[in-house]
């Protein structure tokens, strides 16, 4: 959202993404900044319901909904990466996201970092299948989670293959497959990023992931 290149901005970028071919283009931020870049979604980081969120990132999370209450597009998700400060409040954050009525679903990440971070911050690898069985639970009650029946299967069972080559990291210095963590293997083999997970499952062609996907474009 900073990034200027002389005249050049994000508006630019993704205009030029587009003349490149690419049909949907999203853009992660912490939703500090206003959301006004045209043809494309926001994935903005809520990290908990308000009170958890402050502690976190604190004086943010009124200014956050208020950048998405006037986004330019009503394609706006919440995206919380499940971490030991939050993980215990996932049922209380997706009943206030919803409450808010600002987005259009809520994507999620569990802590991916080095073992001893996970250890320290995250979410440890016995417990990953009891909160993907909470969130898969939530989806079943119709909240918004942005999670294909195929990935929670995955991501549950830690079971899908990488790296995803199709997936590119691409920095001012290196383009990395799938992501920087690649040639980690410690990482590499607790990866929580769902959206990567769901990426897996679509170029599987698992019908859920497919069928996910469709609706997040909402085409």
């Amino acid at each position: 959202m900073l990034w200027r290149d002389g005249d050049k901005t994000i508006e630019h970028a993704v205009t030029y993404a587009q003349s490149l071919g690419f049909h949907e283009i999203f853009i992660f931020t912490n939703g500090t900044f206003p959301l006004n870049t045209p043809e494309c979604h926001f994935i903005v980081t809520v990290d908990g319901p308000k009170t958890v969120h402050e502690t976190i990132r604190p004086g943010t999370y009124d200014l956050i909904l208020h950048n998405v209450r006037h986004a330019v597009t009503k394609a706006v998700f919440a995206s919380i990466t499940l971490g030991r400060q939050n993980v215990d409040c996932i049922e209380e954050f997706a009943r206030e996201i919803v409450a808010t009525g600002l987005f259009r679903g809520i994507s999620f990440n569990l802590l991916t970092h080095w073992p001893e971070m996970v250890r320290q911050h995250g979410v440890p690898p016995a417990e990953r299948p009891a909160v993907m069985d909470r969130l898969w639970c939530l989806k079943q009650q119709g909240y918004p989670i942005v999670l294909s029946r195929a990935a929670w299967r995955a991501l549950r069972d830690n079971s899908w293959k990488r790296p995803i080559r199709e997936i590119q990291l691409i920095t001012n210095r290196r383009v990395f497959d799938c992501c920087r963590d690649v040639n980690n293997p410690e990482i590499c083999e607790n990866c929580g990023y769902a959206n990567c997970v769901e990426v897996a499952q679509i170029l599987a062609l698992r019908p859920s992931a497919l069928w996910q996907v469709l609706k997040i474009t909402g085409s």
